[in-house]
């Protein structure tokens, strides 16, 4: 054994009693005390990063081709025909269309998903990639290096999304450079039903749990950087060492606080096994990350690196009518800059929209809204979680040119 190996080796072995009691202090705080109780170790363990203290630069916009989709999303898919159109499906209708989809078989043999592969083959606007069985890791990084995005979302084939899921991801990215991930909340479905809340990214916190989203958009070059996804079979959070790969870059990421990713929670013979390989796959990730998790300097020299890069223009990649949603019968815009009370007179003339016609909502603070504005709304904009105040009104400006907007009222101090 050499002496690098032997460090690692020791440091495996060695970890401490508070590691251990968190690692397996998670799925008991979780069931007994639910949402408090993994907040409340999430705590202890993380060294959050508050981003209004980071130091703020200006920078300009990097232009993108506009003859180059700005995001792929790219599905691997393994036996997974039963759930893949559902997933499809809602790419389908996401208001941010300036994306391609790569679908990538990893040696797929369910005569299900065989079927539908070979009618995917002749859709337009999809990419059907086939490889031998190799693991998602690999599965993923075969459409990465087949896509031309900036960013890339990998979108497991069970899992969907909300439709604007992914236009509030890449605002997010194009409107500070200093963050290079973007994800959100999650909806859990199927055999477990619950919001996950998931974080900002945070290097102490991802020594111990996972709390990025599985389909977080990320730049394409930062996967280059980090050398992409794990292949090795026996690591089994390859989403989590990825997140790792890029933590270990300086990589700063960030969460917006709605669910608008809904991930699938299989049968309790799947959740037994991965409980039951849990620890293996944990050892996996403190042997091949060994600086990550013992060099407590050096990950807070990557978190002293962190800093908002405000771009002067940040909807220059974004400002084509055709990148996002059509709307035939028009969109009526609720433009909220006051967090006071939305007036009756509001309410009715909402109630009064042509049938057909989309509800959209701005909003600029971050006080709840009425029940029934929600429950309306096919979608809600609350700029305080996109953009830095100081970009709002080229949001605003952006959205009234790119979206066929016929009626626009405004809930704003002075403007009742």
């Amino acid at each position: 054994m050499s002496t690098a190996e032997g460090r690692a080796y020791k440091s495996l072995h060695s970890w401490g009693a508070i590691e251990r009691l968190a690692f397996f202090l998670r799925p008991m705080l979780r069931n007994l005390l639910g949402h408090a109780g993994r907040a409340s170790l999430q705590a202890l363990l993380g060294g959050r990063v508050i981003d209004e203290n980071l130091p703020v630069e200006a920078c300009a916009s990097e232009p993108w081709w506009p003859d180059r989709p700005l995001l792929s999303v790219i599905i691997p898919c393994f036996n997974g025909g039963s759930y893949l159109l559902q997933a499809l499906r809602s790419l389908g209708r996401q208001t941010f269309r300036d994306f391609e989809v790569i679908v990538v078989d990893d040696g797929s043999h369910d005569p299900l998903t065989l079927r539908l592969l070979a009618r995917l083959e002749h859709c337009q606007g999809l990419s059907l990639l086939r490889q031998n069985n190799a693991g998602p890791g690999a599965a993923r990084n075969y459409g990465i290096a087949h896509a031309s995005g900036r960013y890339v979302c990998c979108l497991d084939a069970d899992d969907y999304l909300a439709p604007d899921y992914l236009e509030k991801c890449v605002v997010v990215l194009e409107g500070d450079s200093g963050v290079r991930l973007a994800h959100s909340w999650m909806q859990l479905f199927g055999e477990e039903r619950r919001l996950g809340r998931t974080l900002n990214l945070d290097v102490e916190l991802l020594r111990y749990v996972n709390h990025l989203g599985v389909a977080a958009v990320f730049h394409r070059s930062d996967w280059l950087a980090a050398g992409g996804f794990s292949e090795a079979r026996e690591c089994l959070y390859e989403d989590w060492d990825f997140w790792i790969r890029l933590a270990s870059l300086g990589i700063r990421g960030r969460v917006l606080e709605e669910a608008l990713l809904y991930y699938r929670r299989h049968g309790e013979t799947r959740l037994h096994d991965a409980n039951r390989r849990a620890f293996q796959g944990y050892q996996f990730l403190r042997h091949a990350h060994d600086a990550f998790y013992t060099d407590a300097p050096w990950r807070r020299n990557l978190v002293r690196g962190y800093s908002r890069r405000l771009v002067s223009t940040p909807m220059s990649n974004l400002s084509r009518p055709q990148q996002y949603r059509h709307y035939p019968n028009g969109v009526s815009l609720l433009h909220v800059g006051d967090p006071g009370e939305i007036s009756s007179d509001y309410r009715q003339a909402l109630r009064e929209l042509p049938p057909g016609q989309s509800l959209q909502v701005i909003v600029e603070h971050d006080e709840k809204l009425p029940d029934w504005l929600c429950r309306n709304a096919e979608l809600i904009y609350r700029l305080p979680a996109l953009l830095d105040r100081s970009q709002w009104p080229a949001f605003v400006e952006n959205f009234l040119k790119t979206r066929n907007v016929v009626r626009r009222l405004s809930v704003c101090a002075g403007k009742r």
